[in-house]
């Protein structure tokens, strides 16, 4: 679905791509090295444009801390927040893909947008069908059915303590940029283990559709 991540690949020319709504207003200003060395190419080919949009807003937070040793924050749940979007977004992509049975409801995650009780309900109701679906499908080997299920379990533990802990004011702060890099690596760990998994078993796609 995002075959056109890069911008100049197989977009129709004469048209300035980089202004669409869906690239994101940054896409053609940000550097996509960190984005090709971390994900497969097919899993990037994978992913919709809007949780690419994420994905390098993340890294090009963390490369501004990493290079930037003069930068100090009282709490660097910010850094974290991109990549959190990034994985809720990956997960109502691939509910959508599955048809899991509350991705096709007209109460959808975007009618619970301003209700944050409801929106958390919902990813959790997905987790639940997403697991259910490795589980009972015969293309996956039992391994794989055991990964996504590690997977899931990862995705539940940090999608729980980040919506309760470091995105509220009373909540625990990531204190140094070595919480935030290893939130995000786990994140990115997720989308690309699963979307590998998943694309090999046959039970999601890579569309050529923009969006």
């Amino acid at each position: 679905m995002s075959k056109y991540y890069r911008l100049n690949q197989r977009l129709p020319s004469g048209k300035d791509w980089s202004q669409e709504e869906v690239f994101g207003r940054a896409r053609g200003h940000q550097q996509r090295d960190s984005l090709d060395s971390t994900f497969d190419q097919t899993v990037l080919f994978y992913l919709s444009e809007k949780v690419l949009n994420h994905l390098m807003d993340s890294m090009c937070i963390h490369k501004v801390l990493r290079d930037r040793g003069d930068l100090y924050f009282n709490d660097y749940s910010f850094a974290t927040a991109p990549a959190y979007k990034a994985l809720e977004g990956f997960l109502f992509q691939v509910a959508k893909d599955l048809a899991l049975p509350s991705s096709g409801n007209n109460d959808t995650a975007g009618a619970y947008y301003f209700d944050e009780e409801k929106i958390d309900k919902h990813v959790d109701k997905l987790l639940k069908e997403l697991e259910k679906k490795a589980d009972a499908t015969a293309k996956l080997t039992t391994y794989e059915k055991r990964d996504v299920k590690d997977r899931i379990k990862e995705m539940k533990s940090f999608l729980r303590n980040y919506r309760h802990t470091p995105a509220h004011f009373y909540g625990e702060s990531i204190d140094t940029t070595a919480k935030a890099d290893m939130n995000v690596k786990v994140i990115y760990s997720v989308i690309q283990n699963t979307t590998k998994i998943l694309l090999k078993a046959g039970l999601i796609q890579i569309s050529d559709d923009l969006h």
